[in-house]
């Protein structure tokens, strides 16, 4: 499977098996995929602020915003955005698109610069990676990161940029490294924390209830829609007709890993009409858990109907299934 380019990795061998490992120790991934633009100048951030349609006011160096990407109200993408210095910003996207849509603000008061082939991104993950990553270095000051800060450090004595981010529900890190040193970096960060590939990263995030942008945005939807208003200046003003959900059920026949609707899910028009747009065999719930679209209204006890025929006995759960208060990612390690 390649995603911008990117060949992405299913697995190393086991996916549950990762992904048990990120719950109860630590994972590696390997989020090279992500596009990268370096943005500099006096004009940086307000290009920004238009761009993601999100306040950086109050976003202080060293730290790290999540934010969203908006075509016609629309959400395409989600992004986050790195203050790496007082006019100078990185922001990040899963899109060749948003890199490419940046470059054109280029201009007068914002230089713009596409840095993804400069750097490689690793995600280290679960509750023992602080304990893996002292094999590397002196990590005092990553365990002193707050959630969504980062820092510099060594590891395996290469300079890297490190992030406190979740995208698994768990504590964890995103390294940022040269992409001349990222080989030797993976060799050594593996030699203590366990390989991981997109299905269990697929897995970990639904369970978190994080939405992944080629699924649950296949839909057009609000950021209202996609639960996530408070990312956007516009709010609720675009409209919330859908809501996503998490949701247990049986499934029809085996799932493929990493499982994909067929078609392209159509925005659910009746009530008890469910849109499914990720799915996975949980480690976590003992069996199947997704993420999909209904009608805004549907109450908690509605039976809900796959048209797809794809999925059946299917009951709502709380979003996130996983660490339902969200405390997990932002526990301190000690």
């Amino acid at each position: 499977m390649a995603l911008a380019g990117f060949e992405l990795t299913n697995d190393f061998g086991d996916p549950a098996a990762e992904a048990r490992a990120c719950r109860t120790n630590c994972a590696l991934f390997d989020f090279s995929f992500l596009e990268c633009a370096w943005l500099h100048g006096p004009r940086a951030r307000s290009v920004i602020e238009t761009f993601a349609g999100r306040s950086l006011q109050s976003l202080s160096e060293n730290q790290i915003f999540y934010a969203l990407r908006l075509d016609n109200g629309a959400v395409v993408a989600d992004l986050t955005i790195w203050r790496t210095g007082a006019h100078s910003f990185d922001v990040m996207s899963g899109r060749r698109e948003d890199v490419a849509a940046l470059l054109d603000c280029r201009g007068p008061g914002v230089e713009v610069a596409d840095v993804t082939a400069e750097r490689a991104t690793f995600a280290a993950q679960g509750p023992g990676t602080l304990d893996a990553l002292c094999h590397l270095g002196d990590v005092d000051a990553l365990g002193r990161l707050d959630y969504f800060t980062f820092g510099q450090t060594d590891l395996a004595d290469i300079p890297c940029t490190v992030g406190r981010l979740g995208y698994t529900g768990e504590a964890g890190f995103e390294i940022i490294v040269d992409r001349r040193q990222a080989g030797d970096l993976w060799q050594a960060l593996s030699h203590h924390v366990r390989p991981a590939g997109f299905i269990a990263a697929d897995m970990l995030r639904i369970e978190a209830g994080f939405i992944l942008f080629t699924n649950e945005l296949a839909l057009k939807v609000s950021p209202a829609e996609a639960g996530l208003a408070r990312f956007h200046h516009a709010g609720n003003s675009l409209g919330s007709a859908i809501k996503l959900i998490s949701f247990r059920a049986d499934a029809a026949a085996d799932l493929s890993w990493p499982w994909r609707p067929a078609c392209a899910p159509q925005r659910p028009a009746r009530p008890g009409a469910i849109a499914v747009t990720s799915a996975c065999d949980s480690v976590v719930a003992g069996g199947v858990l997704g993420l999909g679209y209904v009608l805004a209204a549907t109450p908690a006890e509605m039976s809900l109907h796959d048209p797809t025929g794809t999925f059946r006995n299917i009951r709502l759960t709380p979003l996130p299934f996983y660490d339902t208060a969200k405390r997990r990612p932002r526990a301190p390690w000690r």
